[in-house]
């Protein structure tokens, strides 16, 4: 009967819609009817397989509901692509959907492609009823980075991360959540305690890269003068007042303030703007601007400042003194835990070597504030405290400790060079 139900409906949609319609029949509940009744998906796919050449539609979509484990809908995808082809329908697609559930969404979808399934009917963002659906956005993303070419002759792949996004906030009236992978916030961060895995460390997939995210400058007392000049055409465009001899100076203001144990930061346009000017140059209107409008906002961010040493005062006593100085343990656990896998490990301890700027072993409040300073002229308009946290480690703390790594690695390597 059920059966004949969809010959029936078949013909009705070519006889009153279009002859040449592309029809594909969902299975819905494919992977309860694979458990329970097997038997009915065999007789639907082997009628549909069996429909002669001219009459067979476009393909089956099944689903699964979030449910099965990767490797089973593997199988029952294998068994199901089998029976097409063995009737001949060698060219019938077989697209499957997976809703998210238990966190096996992508493993699922991945697993279907290998054992037989043409392709996926998906949204581009995750958003959907109840937790969502594995995405196209991820699991194209997931195939060029298993070495799929052809997908990528097939969309415009380096857009796929701001179309979810767009879609992402269109649909739910807000930002992307940070933690969603690939085209969250947080998905191109470094993974700290894992960095030795970090495809970007060997030369492997770099999701920044394919995106075209560009790796910020980053000025301290290693930056060249070159480097200096860079960031300021970068930052402020190209101007007749940016040249070697002024970026030379700033170098030398940058080496003096650090004499002078004066812990400025030079990497948010108010940083860089301030340094520029103590170096001898004439600020530009939009320099001017930008430290005008750190001016209206420095009190605010003060204030988040001054909520982070109260947290910082607590975890400063707990030796029996405050001193404003924190081990890396304690500075760990009150502030780090959310953004490191893996403390201990070896890569997590040299990275946290820049934020020993005295080496001494411990984390200086003056140190940490720096980085909360220059978050805050950067990303003026965070709410709370957290949020000023937030902008601090992802664009700020975890970015400079990546560099921290690899420059010990590079030098390691050029010892044993030697």
């Amino acid at each position: 009967k059920l059966c004949a139900f969809l010959k029936e409906r078949i013909d009705w949609i070519r006889a009153n819609l279009s002859k040449d319609s592309l029809i594909f029949t969902n299975l819905r509940d494919f992977s309860n009817c694979m458990v329970h009744h097997p038997d009915r998906v065999y007789h639907v796919v082997n009628f549909l397989s069996s429909l002669p050449a001219a009459e067979r539609i476009m393909g089956i979509a099944y689903e699964d509901l979030g449910k099965s484990l990767p490797e089973e809908i593997g199988a029952w995808t294998c068994a199901v692509r089998k029976e097409m082809d063995r009737r001949g329908w060698t060219n019938g697609h077989f697209i499957i959907h997976v809703h998210e559930q238990w966190g096996l969404g992508h493993s699922t979808q991945l697993s279907c492609l290998a054992m037989g399934a043409t392709g996926i009917w998906a949204g581009v963002c995750a958003e959907g009823a109840a937790l969502g659906h594995a995405d196209s956005t991820t699991t194209i993303l997931n195939l060029i980075r298993l070495g799929n070419t052809k997908v990528q002759g097939q969309f415009n792949c380096q857009y796929l991360r701001e179309a979810a996004r767009v879609v992402t906030e269109v649909t739910t009236e807000g930002l992307t959540p940070a933690r969603t992978p690939i085209y969250g916030d947080r998905a191109v961060d470094t993974v700290f305690g894992f960095l030795f895995s970090d495809p970007t460390a060997q030369g492997g997939f770099d999701l920044c890269k394919f995106f075209g995210l560009e790796q910020d400058i980053r000025i301290t007392t290693m930056a060249s003068p070159e480097m200096i000049l860079l960031k300021l055409e970068k930052v402020f465009g190209k101007d007749e007042k940016f040249n070697l001899e002024i970026a030379t100076s700033m170098k030398e203001q940058i080496l003096k303030n650090a004499a002078d144990d004066r812990k400025e930061e030079y990497n948010s346009k108010v940083g860089l703007a301030l340094l520029f000017d103590q170096a001898g140059g004439k600020m530009t209107s939009e320099m001017a601007e930008a430290v005008e409008g750190d001016l209206k906002t420095s009190q605010h961010i003060d204030n988040l400042i001054a909520e982070i040493k109260e947290e910082w005062d607590i975890w400063d006593g707990r030796d029996g003194e405050i001193d404003d100085q924190v081990t890396f343990d304690h500075f760990y656990n009150g502030f780090m835990a959310p953004y490191f896998g893996c403390y201990r490990c070896e890569d997590s301890q040299k990275g946290l070597q820049c934020l020993d700027m005295d080496s001494d072993g411990m984390v200086d409040w003056n140190e940490f504030r720096f980085y909360l300073k220059w978050a805050g002229r950067q990303y003026p308009f965070v709410k709370t405290k957290d949020e000023l946290l937030d902008m601090t480690f992802r664009k700020g703390l975890i970015p400079a400790m990546k560099d921290e790594i690899l420059q010990f690695r590079e030098a390691n390597t050029k010892q044993n060079a030697i």
